[in-house]
């Protein structure tokens, strides 16, 4: 970044514009998008922070802003994985900028995409299009290092991409946004967590129990989805990523964390404080039960057998399994019972769809009237408290086995 003080360069250059005096000048890409002149730049997220306005939240009435409305916990987490992640990696983010506030002045005017600079009126502050969070975020992190520290010296030190738009048309501005989001798709938990190799529960599932083969149910991980949360009707595959991370997490917590926040804090802090060896075990014998339960085993001895295990039990349904793995550790937490010899009484419950075991928790009865004649069909229930209720029927049924 300089400052272009000097105007006598571009008056010598006839096919460069002149630049006014004193603006603010970042070396920059640019190009067009339609007939928008954009421009991509990067700043370091200290120089950026100062360089936007305050947050405009959409104001369909007056037509201004383009921002949501603020999550505070979104915005709390960005934070503090900016703070605590020093190769943190971020998106870029849109900004505007009225063509009067800046100018870009390519290296080739001729050239459709060109290096060049991107000049800045002093003062002027850009409006942020889509960022709004991450840009928040980084002014917390600034804000609470302002002292400088080495998360201060860091931030100083890296850069933060930046996509400028030269244009001040508010309609415009907001249907961007909304474009944005449109085409935009997030990724499913299954591909996110199996990605995320910094949790720590990610890590040994992925390396510890699938890779090495420890539980021979999954077979080397072939029989977990990771593209999808749930496996489709037909896959020979058991269950998603995401259910087989939040069943072995349950087991080793249990139900008290209420949020996703709490819940993920509380299986780091077991991992984090409990011998490597003994939270790795404890996943074995829950898995390795699972896959010696009768109807598992059966079906896969057998070529299509995870398909008829889909169609006749409850056992590839993700609250099936977060309801057994509560069940178990209930049962065995603080207790002489281990989960090896939970998951042997576990083998003696009938999870059979024409079964009953779940009739009230996690199932509603199919209904009848006076002549027989069938008034509702049977209906699964999905949610936290019909799991947890089922959790608390299969421990039952577990401590009599």
């Amino acid at each position: 970044m300089e400052d272009a003080t000097d105007a006598s360069t571009d008056a010598a250059t006839p096919s460069r514009p002149k630049i006014p005096y004193g603006r603010v000048a970042y070396p920059a890409i640019g190009y067009k998008m339609g007939s928008r002149q954009m421009v991509t730049t990067v700043m370091s997220p200290v120089t950026y922070v100062g360089t936007v306005g305050e947050r405009e939240n959409w104001d369909p009435l007056q037509g201004t802003g383009t921002n949501r409305k603020e999550d505070k916990n979104h915005r709390q987490a960005i934070a503090k994985y900016i703070e605590e992640t020093e190769d943190y990696v971020l998106n870029s983010v849109l900004v505007y900028y009225s063509p009067d506030d800046a100018k870009f002045v390519a290296d080739d005017p001729e050239a459709p995409i060109s290096m060049g600079t991107l000049y800045v009126q002093p003062g002027a502050k850009a409006k942020v299009g889509d960022g709004g969070h991450r840009t928040s975020a980084f002014g917390d992190v600034i804000e609470a290092h302002r002292h400088g520290d080495d998360v201060l010296l860091r931030l100083q030190a890296n850069g933060q991409p930046v996509i400028v738009v030269l244009d001040d048309n508010l309609a415009r501005r907001a249907q961007d946004f909304t474009d944005l989001q449109q085409n935009a798709k997030p990724l499913n938990a299954s591909i996110a967590q199996s990605m995320d190799r910094r949790q720590a529960i990610n890590k040994l599932l992925l390396e510890d129990v699938l890779k090495a083969g420890k539980v021979s149910v999954f077979e080397g991980g072939t029989r977990i989805e990771f593209l999808s949360d749930s496996p489709g009707k037909l896959s020979p595959k058991l269950t998603g990523f995401k259910t087989l991370r939040y069943a072995t997490g349950t087991l080793l917590v249990g139900t008290g964390a209420r949020s996703s926040r709490a819940w993920d804090e509380a299986v780091a802090v077991e991992i984090a404080t409990t011998e490597h060896d003994d939270v790795l075990q404890r996943m074995i014998d829950f898995w390795n039960g699972f896959g010696a339960l009768p109807d598992v085993a059966s079906a896969l001895s057998v070529q299509s057998g995870v398909v008829k295990l889909r169609e006749t039990t409850w056992l590839t349904s993700a609250n099936v399994l977060y309801a057994l793995a509560a069940a178990v550790r209930e049962v065995t937490h603080g207790t002489a019972v281990s989960i090896a010899q939970a998951m042997k009484g576990a083998a003696s419950i009938d999870f059979t769809r024409a079964g009953t075991t779940f009739h009230g928790t996690l199932v509603e009865p199919a209904q009848y009237d006076n002549d027989g004649d069938l008034v509702a069909k049977e209906k699964a229930l999905t949610g936290r408290d019909a799991w947890e209720g089922a959790a608390e029927k299969l421990a039952a049924k577990i401590r009599q086995s």
